[in-house]
């Protein structure tokens, strides 16, 4: 994308000001959704131990590693399929209607696990609840680009993808109050989950489409042609960074943290507040994403989080090993790793043109889920063969390396209208 294409949007005056009511109101449904969707994703990564350790018969207990680690695969299997479908129907089928089949799909199958009798119950219901909430993030993003202003929209992009971190943090609270302070069953965190599939039902008729999708969707059947493949490709690589040091490294941090303590309440205290601080680091840091990107531009904004990434990564698992020293180094932790997935939001729907917009920005954000699916499955035996969390995860955290490096082989598309 060169400046001889396009001319650079301005950017002056508050950004809010270019924001009008119906804008708010596309972003609070969007974020809505997504923040459900950060609720389930944590809610497996905090329950994941005391839900096997009911379900699993005890002679299968002492690999309870290994079977944590195909659950969260067998989610990341569900979300990188529905994610690819969700894009392809939602420049089909449109933003809205995608949406709303998405989140219905989460909603039924995220409340099903709560009746899970076995490990392979559990596991069906995990990839079920995947493939909804693969679907909704592309379509949910496409909506906020094509909806909001030029001058606001990279802003209102991180605020977009703070929700998950939002729902993330939703779940850390909820699970050291039922789980740590009242002892609650897992199950119930599951229950909670079914709110989306009731809003749903409540919110259909105020999910807009996107006006800038049906002005071009006579045009779709352009299909691949309209994808620059070398962006694909690249932002793709970049993805892989990404995604894999998330499922591979952090996903691992309340584990870690509860690890470092004994006691089921208190490794449920640590495990959630580890994931609480986490959770507030990814917050902001997913928010001043967008500004940096604004004012530093797309690509070094995000290579300077993964250069955040790949440092922090030994000093949380490999330097410090106090219980508590762990859980405060979340809130950096939490920003630099989490508050890279604002990248995923801002910068690839702004490469492809809207009627692949869904689709390209859904594969380049959820194809990666078939390669880190291996993630947790890998760095499980690594615990194992290495000896520790610390070993594993500095061995793992070299993929952001690959991220830093390809980042710059994407244009800058600071300052440029999204492309038609």
């Amino acid at each position: 994308m060169g400046s001889s294409e396009v001319s650079p949007v301005s950017n002056t005056g508050a950004w809010t000001a270019h924001v009008q009511r119906k804008d708010w109101a596309v972003l609070a449904i969007t974020m809505l959704f997504w923040l459900f969707d950060g609720y389930e994703t944590y809610t497996l990564l905090v329950t994941v131990s005391p839900a096997l350790n009911q379900l699993l018969p005890a002679s299968h207990l002492p690999n309870l590693s290994h079977y944590s680690a195909y659950l969260i695969s067998i989610t990341l299997f569900g979300w990188a399929t529905g994610g690819i479908l969700g894009g392809l129907l939602g420049d089909r089928l449109g933003r809205r209607k995608t949406m709303i089949i998405a989140i219905l799909l989460y909603g039924v199958f995220t409340g099903s696990s709560a009746l899970a009798h076995s490990w392979g119950f559990l596991a069906i219901t995990r990839l079920l609840t995947g493939i909804g909430i693969g679907a909704e993030w592309g379509v949910g993003t496409s909506l906020l680009q094509e909806a909001w202003p030029a001058q606001a929209r990279t802003k209102g992009a991180g605020l977009l993808q703070a929700g998950f971190s939002l729902g993330s943090l939703l779940a850390s609270g909820l699970w050291i109050l039922l789980g740590g302070h009242f002892g609650v069953s897992w199950r119930m965190m599951y229950v909670i989950g079914i709110v989306p599939a009731i809003l749903i039902a409540v919110l259909a008729r105020r999910i807009p489409e996107s006006t800038r999708w049906a002005r071009v969707k006579t045009a779709a059947d352009a299909g691949i042609r309209s994808i620059n493949m070398k962006y694909l490709f690249c932002a793709i690589g970049v993805s892989i960074s990404i995604t894999l040091g998330w499922w591979a490294i952090s996903s691992w941090v309340p584990s870690y943290a509860a690890s470092l303590v004994t006691g089921t309440k208190l490794q449920a205290y640590y495990s959630g507040m580890a994931g609480v601080l986490y959770n507030v680091g990814e917050i902001f840091g997913c928010i001043l994403f967008g500004f940096f990107a604004d004012s530093m531009g797309r690509r070094w904004t995000g290579a300077l989080y993964l250069l955040g990434s790949l440092i922090i990564t030994p000093i949380v698992f490999l330097v410090l090993h106090n219980a508590v020293a762990v859980v405060v180094l979340q809130l950096a932790n939490g920003y630099l790793t989490g508050g890279l997935y604002s990248w995923y939001t801002i910068h690839p729907p702004e490469l492809f043109p809207t009627r692949v917009r869904a689709s390209a920005i859904s594969t380049i954000f959820n194809i990666t889920r078939y390669l880190a699916m291996l993630g947790p499955i890998l760095s499980a035996y690594l615990l194992q063969a290495l000896g520790g969390f610390g070993p594993a995860a500095s061995t793992f955290g070299l993929i952001y390396v690959l991220g830093i490096a390809l980042m710059f082989f994407l244009p800058e598309t600071k300052g440029f209208p999204l492309p038609d």
